[in-house]
């Protein structure tokens, strides 16, 4: 089978900035024909962060949607940010077939309204479905608390001690069932710059580090660092700007639209307390510098009067870098 398939580069307005993303179109012919094990493999040939498989067919989601499945080159998601904003760029703008009109894509962790974001040249902001949780407990809680300096990292936790100890308190919050971040809030961009890659069981951790019905889920630390008065146009009113990384599974993510929208989701119950508009720089160690937008809403928990998280909303833009055709026996 034939598949006409485009990369992106995700979160910047310029080729080799961003996080790359393949978006494959499945013919609605091959729908039948082209199995999961097949996607899965497919996405490791591409062996980016994540690949997405657009469906021609709407006879499910209608002439204004569009089905997507998200590979990483381990799994399937539920959800991931960058697919979302790259695959509706390219929807919105290189699909041609009616691709102006659709207003949703339709994810495993739901569907995902998308619209214009004027404040960038192709720019897309999509309603991120969220079904966010605080887990109880946190790495401190479930690693030996006898274990040594070097245990410790032998089991994927970083080298240097004060970033060790962040890990350690960092909440662990889900954004929907299936994606689960550390939270880890370091005290300055130096200490960031020393995060390394590295890769902690996650999948060996969940029994006991996430809560009873959350425990199958992806799992990733993700480090940030307010900027505030740092050259980061901190001083923009209502806006929280923030520099992150996503170091994870051996390697580092440029661009992490569920990260940034799990901290933005968090930070808000747990600080803001009201909705707020958050500025994450993401990849700028790496040379692939990104900018995610995301902005959340907030109502009240009715006679408890909590603040209840309400929409959020993650935004960015794309630009093509690639584009052929992929050849599979199947």
């Amino acid at each position: 089978m034939e598949l006409p398939f485009t990369t992106l580069d995700v979160f910047t307005t310029k080729q080799l900035e961003g996080n790359p993303l393949a978006v494959v179109r499945v013919p609605a012919t091959l729908r039948d024909r082209l199995t999961q094990p097949v996607k899965q493999k497919i996405a490791q040939e591409f062996n980016l962060s994540e690949t997405v498989f657009l469906h021609d067919d709407t006879s499910k989601s209608g002439p204004e949607g569009r089905e997507v499945d998200i590979f990483t080159i381990e799994s399937e998601l539920p959800f991931a940010g960058h697919p979302t904003i790259g695959t509706a760029v390219f929807v919105r703008h290189h699909l041609g077939d009616g691709g102006a009109g659709v207003q949703t894509l339709v994810t495993k962790a739901g569907p995902i309204g998308i619209a214009s974001l004027a404040s960038l040249p192709r720019g897309i902001r999509a309603d991120i479905p969220h079904n966010v949780h605080l887990h109880a407990r946190t790495l401190r809680d479930v690693l030996p608390s006898t274990a040594t300096d070097e245990e410790m990292v032998a089991k994927g936790m970083h080298p240097h001690p004060a970033i060790r100890a962040a890990e350690l308190e960092a909440p662990v919050f889900s954004i929907v069932k299936g994606m689960t971040f550390v939270l880890v809030k370091l005290p300055s961009l130096d200490l960031l710059a020393e995060v390394k890659a590295g890769r902690l069981d996650f999948e060996a951790l969940a029994p006991r580090l996430l809560d009873e019905g959350w425990r199958e889920s992806f799992g990733a630390r993700y480090y940030y660092v307010d900027v505030e008065g740092e050259g980061e146009g901190g001083e923009e009113a209502g806006v929280r700007f923030l520099r992150t990384r996503m170091v994870e599974l051996g390697f580092e993510d440029p661009a992490t639209g569920s990260a940034a929208s799990a901290l933005g989701a968090y930070l808000t119950l747990a600080r803001e307390k009201r909705g707020t508009r958050f500025h994450v720089t993401q990849g700028v160690e790496m040379g692939r510098k990104s900018v995610i937008s995301v902005e959340t809403t907030v109502g009240e928990g009715g006679e408890t009067g909590e603040v209840k998280l309400g929409h959020v909303y993650l935004g960015g833009t794309a630009v093509v870098v690639m584009q052929g055709t992929l050849r599979v026996d199947a």
